[in-house]
């Protein structure tokens, strides 16, 4: 099942109170249902935005320069070969406002220096110190999308530090199962990472951009009668990934990480009222059984 899940607007980068949620307002349609799930610290609201079209939803970490989590819908896609972009609006909100890189930023702005980019985001050269092992890992994939929408994903605002046996590997192959699910469903997803505390790739040997310890992702996935719902985790250390949990178990695994506050997606992806209507629909199944063999 494919669906259009382009929007050609203008990009708004809003400053994040936890409590204001709707600053989404305008890339609203990549929450399902329209839930934006509520974190804990104060971050940046990201509505990317590439060639005047928005393509894909990011809660940005200015002090770690990593996102926190993107929120998109899963196409049968192509990766990209883009060269990565930065954020103007992240360097003055009264820059450009799509993604651009960061040579095509200093060109309009020659006064602009490295450091000044870097303020609230990784840049380039950030990357260009990545530990061995290590390289730039998507939140959301570029083989999740087609076109102009998987070249918006070559973001350094959608992009953590990632182990990289672990992003070539079962990582990867989750995102290809989530891929396949786009064949015959909306599939609607989460992916973010858990900052670390102490590993950094370093700028002048001061924390620059954060390592994290864990990569997870929520989704959601819906045809035209129904809701099927999942998550996973991977330590950033190694090639391994938890793939087996439920909404509810992936949402208590963030609150101990002290993350998002409350749930993932709206009313978890419409579990808790399938199994009520299942359950209802079963009553109904023994009541009319009963009333058929003449009981009361």
């Amino acid at each position: 099942m494919q669906s259009s899940v382009t929007v050609c607007f203008l990009l708004l980068v809003f400053p994040v109170n936890a409590h204001f949620v709707e600053n989404f307002k305008d890339c609203m349609k990549y929450f399902y249902k329209g839930h934006v799930p509520e974190w804990t610290s104060n971050h940046v609201h990201i509505c990317q935005n590439f060639n005047n079209c928005y393509y894909f939803a990011t809660l940005y970490d200015t002090t770690n320069r990593i996102p926190v989590y993107s929120a998109y819908i899963v196409e049968d896609g192509k990766s990209s070969d883009h060269r990565w972009m930065v954020e103007p609006q992240l360097v003055k909100q009264e820059f450009e406002k799509e993604m651009m890189t960061q040579d095509s930023l200093i060109h309009k702005h020659p006064t602009l220096n490295l450091d000044e980019i870097g303020k609230m985001q990784a840049t380039d050269d950030d990357y260009k110190q990545l530990p061995k092992g290590y390289n730039h890992g998507h939140l959301n994939p570029s083989s999740h999308h087609k076109g102009d929408a998987s070249k918006a994903t070559m973001t350094l605002t959608n992009i953590v530090p990632q182990q990289q046996n672990l992003n070539q590997g079962k990582w990867k192959d989750h995102e290809d199962k989530l891929k396949a699910l786009a064949k015959e469903h909306s599939v609607y997803v989460l992916v973010g990472a858990i900052p670390s505390k102490d590993n950094w790739i370093k700028r002048n040997n001061q924390p620059g951009v954060n390592i994290p310890d864990y990569m997870w992702v929520a989704y959601c996935y819906c045809d035209k009668t129904s809701c099927k719902s999942g998550g996973a985790t991977a330590k950033n250390t190694e090639n391994k990934i938890e793939d087996k949990y439920t909404l509810s178990q992936l949402q208590a695994f963030l609150e101990k990480h002290n993350q998002v506050k409350g749930q993932l997606f709206h009313n978890d992806c419409y579990v808790e009222q399938a199994a009520g209507a299942s359950a209802a629909a079963g009553a109904s199944a023994a009541a009319g059984a009963s009333a058929a063999a003449g009981n009361p």
